[in-house]
């Protein structure tokens, strides 16, 4: 009981501070995410956890997640950004975070608290928890008991927690991370990802009884000199990508 009271301590007395550098996004970008925003916002009323994920890699699932969290911190709704992307996570080199981090594989390692884990930035309606250290095991992680405890604390902290999910089709993770979660949305790179491996993706959601929001058609018009998302059908689609440690970080 003690242990389980020392991991769950108040989130009113957290410390650890984060000031992400963010560079402004397009017009149309910005437009592009108040439209998901206002669609999940009337998709329910119990959609507090929401999953952003893909079918592989560099599909732009933790850009669209970084920005659904701040949009939805912009409307003074409590938001927690969550990175569950252990085995390749991008964020604290992309938004240029130097500190010393301990994050979601510390906590369930039984290293950490979840006050410790828990980082306050500059907008005081957005908290970021990153993933911390590498682990051997991820899945084994993300599919213990203390994850699902994490989730439903944080759901009865937050207005809205937006997940960071590993993709799909390389590692189990992402469903693991997915069914703790309301609902999910699927990230489609446009012009790049299999139409047969979205279809495979959109299966293993469905066979694991996930609650599917809907996609989103990422980078549309970005090879000529435009950068935006929207809604669309399945057009002609090329290579899908590999996933697992030691990606490039401006790849995904």
């Amino acid at each position: 009981m003690e242990q389980e009271q020392y991991r769950y301590r108040k989130l009113e007395s957290v410390q650890n501070i984060v000031k992400p550098e963010m560079e402004n996004l397009p017009y149309l970008a910005r437009e592009a995410i108040n439209i998901l925003r206002g669609n999940i916002q009337l998709s329910g009323l119990n959609l507090k956890t929401i999953a952003i994920t893909s079918t592989y890699a560099n599909e732009g699932k933790s850009s669209i997640s970084f920005w659904m969290a701040k949009s939805l911190a912009s409307l003074k709704k409590k938001t927690l950004y969550l990175d569950c992307d252990i085995r390749n996570s991008i964020t604290l080199s992309r938004y240029n975070i130097q500190r010393n981090i301990v994050g979601l594989s510390e906590f369930l390692c039984g290293r950490a608290a979840l006050l410790d884990i828990v980082n306050r930035t500059d907008d005081k309606y957005f908290d970021m928890i990153f993933t911390g250290a590498l682990a051997p095991d991820p899945s084994e992680l993300l599919s213990s008991q203390l994850f699902v405890k994490m989730m439903e604390y944080l759901r009865s902290n937050y207005d809205y927690v937006i997940v960071d999910v590993p993709p799909l089709l390389p590692v189990i993770d992402g469903l693991l991370v997915a069914k703790q979660c309301d609902g999910t949305i699927l990230v489609v790179e446009c012009g790049e990802t299999d139409r047969n491996d979205v279809i495979k993706a959109k299966r293993q959601l469905e066979y694991a009884d996930i609650h599917i929001l809907g996609a989103v058609l990422n980078k549309v018009g970005a090879k000529g000199g435009h950068y935006g998302y929207g809604y669309g059908k399945y057009g002609k689609y090329g290579y899908g990508y590999g996933y697992g440690y030691g990606k490039d970080p401006d790849e995904e």
